[in-house]
């Protein structure tokens, strides 16, 4: 937990740090998001900002942002589709079953509640793993970040309470969410798996 709570702390501390950059790719992001097609490619470009504003700190600007999205355009396409569905099938289920009675319905619900923070964790590793990979790869990338999130699971619930409670902040401002709260997500995901892989290769 305390890990985790030092991650965020990187994170917030990266968009303190390098606050332009990250408010510019935010709002690209936000009005990329828009047509929802683009949202996956959108989402991978904000994710480069955020990495390359805590390796190489002096190239984290909007122009890497727009190099990112043309890249990742199509190849992240079919990751975003898929991860929709995963949440179309997933949360539909637990909301459909969210007041059934009985044993089973209630393993059901805590398989199904596992495997959304297991699916949330792996959201948030799945970019910053792939701009680490000497031969990036999408499936790589998802693959390796299952792993990570099942190899530090209480690391990534602290991830994601934090990231919840800034939600919330967020949403009581309002503007947050256009100016800065995406690209602080995507710092604290970054910030995670630089720690993640740092703590690996020390081992």
């Amino acid at each position: 937990m305390v890990d985790g709570l030092r991650a965020v702390g990187r994170g917030l501390r990266s968009v303190q740090t390098a606050g332009y950059a990250y408010i510019w790719a935010n709002l690209a992001f936000v009005v990329l998001s828009l047509p929802l097609v683009t949202l996956p490619a959108a989402w991978s470009a904000l994710v480069r900002v955020a990495y390359q504003a805590q390796t190489h700190p002096a190239e984290a600007d909007l122009a890497l942002f727009w190099g990112a999205f043309r890249a990742n355009l199509l190849r992240a396409l079919p990751w975003g589709l898929l991860n929709a569905l995963f949440a179309v099938i997933n949360f539909g289920n637990l909301a459909a079953y969210a007041d059934a009675p009985g044993i089973g319905a209630a393993l059901l619900r805590g398989v199904w509640i596992l495997a959304g923070l297991i699916w949330l964790g792996a959201l948030l590793y799945t970019w910053p793993l792939f701009y680490e990979m000497a031969e990036p790869s999408i499936s790589g990338a998802v693959r390796n970040a299952l792993i990570m999130v099942l190899r530090n699971s209480g690391y990534t619930l602290t991830l994601i309470f934090a990231i919840a409670v800034l939600a919330l902040i967020s949403t009581a401002l309002i503007a947050a969410w256009a100016l800065l709260t995406w690209g602080a997500i995507a710092a604290i995901a970054t910030a995670a798996v630089l720690d993640r892989l740092a703590q690996a290769q020390s081992a």
